[in-house]
């Protein structure tokens, strides 16, 4: 019996990934794109050979096809990243910019654009241009108009952080703002005035927080969704309802279906009408990369019926991975296309396995399929969930097996009665409060439920996620292992997680450990000593993402809070972080509100680290026999440190190693290589990082 059932479209589309995968990390270090093809030439002509000699074998030609994918998508990925860091314009420089208006919306920092099609001074230019729209910024326009204005674009950096940034994954090459000026004329979009209408009916003839969420279900867009509303879908481990995927498609699909079946067409002009009804309702939704996965897979499973082959779940998902990371390979770091796939892929691998199990304990067939399709999904998505976001959600699993379900229903019925009301106006103000009455009071229960305190979280990423991968491989039914094996790659995956975890979380022997990070702009560095955790904060650090640092740290308490600035002081007294002190510069106003007393000194001494404040902006802190000097503004007065972590330099300071918050060509950053990590031991220290500055 083999070992494994050989499937070649899951070989290419893996290979692909790796591929991607490679011409990002080449492009990252600077290695030339040439070692590709003299890697790949070799082997290449030797499947190539044994091909030709043995005139077919199918191992060489699943080899050569998969060293071609390969190929490919470094190619592929190389090459777009490349484009992506030339312009054709100078940063910061003022032009007459027109372009075509492909998506309008509002943020908490109010409106913005996205417009494609664009030239500078009359000459075309690549990618598109995010628009920050401020009050007064001239004509109205929407979706399809051509607009002009004049602005200085700034050009996004591919890499973020440490990795592809997500501007660079949408495509989105510039950013600019516009403060008035703005000139407009009438384009026509079909898909753009489809998205308005539906907008326009909701938005007209609902609350404004029932509107927003009615409007993310049917078409994927979160914007207008309040922050806390969209985090309490995500603890709750259902915010994957806004993500246009299989669950909408797979309805109106049914749908779609049906119809055709009670006017009785013949299956060719069914499947036409069906499968061009899920592609236009993917294309309104703005061709989101999960909703053309779905439509994809949908359309091979329609042509698998019509051809009378087999549909296999698996490779309808490798060809749907295929055909977007073709168009787009940056795609592949786009953490809902990673949701999208792993969930669909969990779903096939898992799904019967735990359905059957369950059937045969008396749990009935129904909530037993339900269950099987919820876990199979959390199984295959939690290392992407813990990579990205830091936690998993504890009621996923029984509210995806409960809510979801319900979830379906209302929005079949917010679907019809939104469709009638934006193609006959009129329809909508007496339709539509009655139609959203059952969300209305589902996200009246469920919203500030406290599904955050059900929340697994304190976990990171790293090598954590190969092994949980090939630990899910072995124990998944891909591979035919006896069940003795199964037990065995079972039992050493959980153990060998169990140590990385407990490393990672640190060990008295280690001594100590450090961690810059940075978003935006200020930062914060977390301490990590034998006697706890200390976390230090800086002004103008943006907080919106403090509990993905932490959780990367594996650290999700802290013992003790450092606030470095007066602004700092400020912003994180809206954090109400659970820790045991928070410790200021002494001043003679408290600044409230904090839960934890503050303490204001100037010399402390915590989880043995030595602290003294300069003043309300400056830091030096001792960790065993190495002093570091934390910094948040531009004057600052410090004695020789051994690290100097900063957002601007000070060129009267002598220290060993410098890092900074902000981007800086040359220099330490944490834009350029994300966290940064230091060990400290017996006084000595190291720099953790392996990912260079650029020059």
């Amino acid at each position: 019996m083999r070992k494994f059932n050989v499937r070649p479209p899951v070989i290419f589309a893996l290979s692909l990934c790796a591929g991607i995968a490679a011409g990002a990390i080449m492009r990252f270090f600077g290695i030339s794109g040439l070692w590709l093809f003299l890697a790949a030439a070799p082997a290449a002509v030797v499947s190539a050979a044994a091909i030709l000699k043995r005139k077919i074998n199918k191992a060489a030609v699943i080899f050569l096809a998969a060293l071609l994918a390969f190929t490919v998508g470094a190619t592929d990925c190389f090459s777009v990243i490349k484009s992506f860091s030339s312009s054709e314009i100078t940063s910061g420089e003022t032009y007459e910019l027109r372009g075509k208006v492909i998506e309008k919306g509002v943020t908490t920092r109010g409106e913005y654009a996205i417009v494609d099609n664009l030239t500078a001074d009359g000459k075309k230019i690549s990618g598109k241009m995010y628009v920050y729209l401020s009050d007064g910024y001239g004509e109205v326009f929407e979706v399809g108009y051509n607009v002009k204005f004049y602005g200085e674009p700034k050009i996004s950096e591919p890499f973020e952080y440490g990795k592809i940034g997500y501007r660079a994954v949408e495509g989105v090459k510039y950013g600019v703002s516009v403060y008035g000026g703005l000139q407009s004329t009438y384009g026509f979009s079909l898909f753009g005035s489809v998205r308005g209408a539906i907008q326009k009916a909701l938005f007209d003839n609902l609350s404004e927080e029932t509107a927003a969420v009615t409007y993310a279900m049917l078409t994927g867009n979160t914007e207008y969704v309040e922050e806390q509303s969209l985090e309490s879908f995500r603890y709750g481990g259902i915010a994957h309802i806004f993500a246009v995927s299989g669950l909408h498609i797979g309805i109106l699909f049914g749908i779609a279906s049906f119809i055709c079946r009670k006017l009785h067409l013949n299956k060719y002009i069914s499947a036409a009408i069906c499968l061009g009804t899920v592609f236009f309702y993917s294309a309104v939704c703005g061709f989101t990369l999960s909703s053309v996965r779905a439509a994809v897979m949908c359309a091979t499973s329609v042509l698998s019926k019509i051809f009378l082959q087999k549909y296999d779940g698996l490779n309808s998902l490798s060809l749907a991975v295929t055909a977007i990371l073709l168009f787009t390979p940056l795609s592949l770091f786009s953490v809902g296309f990673q949701l999208s796939v792993c969930a669909t892929a969990g779903i096939f691998i898992f799904s019967k396995i735990i359905s059957k199990k369950l059937y045969k304990i008396k749990i009935p067939k129904k909530i037993s399929e339900a269950a099987g399709i919820s876990l199979g999904a959390q199984i295959t998505t939690s290392p992407v969930m813990l990579a990205s976001f830091g936690y998993l959600s504890g009621a996923g699993i029984l509210l995806n097996i409960v809510v979801v379900p319900l979830l379906s229903v209302i929005y079949v019925v917010l679907f019809v009665s939104t469709l009638l009301c934006a193609a006959a106006p009129p329809l909508a103000p007496f339709l539509m409060p009655y139609a959203a009455l059952p969300l209305e009071f589902f996200m009246s229960v469920f919203l500030g439920a406290g599904f955050e305190k059900a929340l697994i979280c304190g976990f990171g990423a790293g090598l954590f996620v190969p092994i949980y991968f090939l630990g899910v491989l072995a124990i998944g039914d891909k591979l035919n292992l006896k069940p003795l094996a199964r037990i065995i790659a079972a039992v050493g995956t959980a153990i060998i997680l169990s140590g990385y975890v407990l490393l990672m979380y640190g060990s008295p022997f280690l001594g100590y450990s450090v961690t810059v990070s940075s978003y935006r702009s200020g930062g914060e560095v977390l301490i990590k000593s034998p006697e706890g955790a200390v976390l230090i904060v800086t002004d103008d650090a943006d907080v919106s993402r403090l509990d993905g640092m932490l959780n990367r740290s594996y650290q999700s308490e802290i013992d003790a809070l450092v606030i470095v600035g007066e602004n700092a002081a400020s912003e994180y007294g809206k954090l109400n972080l659970d820790c045991g002190e928070i410790y200021l510069n002494k001043r003679k106003t408290e600044i409230q509100p904090y839960e934890t007393p503050l303490k204001y000194e100037s010399r402390f001494t915590v989880c043995g680290v030595n602290f003294r404040f300069f003043d309300d902006g400056t830091l030096f802190a001792e960790a065993s026999g190495v002093t570091m000097g934390i910094c948040s503004d531009e004057h600052f007065a410090l004695p020789d440190c051994d690290i100097l972590i900063s957002d601007t330099e000070n060129v009267f300071i002598n220290c060993k190693a410098e890092i900074y918050f902000n981007n800086r060509y040359g220099e330490l950053n944490v834009y350029d290589c994300g966290d940064i990590r230091l060990s400290i031991k017996n006084g000595n220290f190291r720099v953790k990082n392996l990912i260079p500055p650029r020059k």
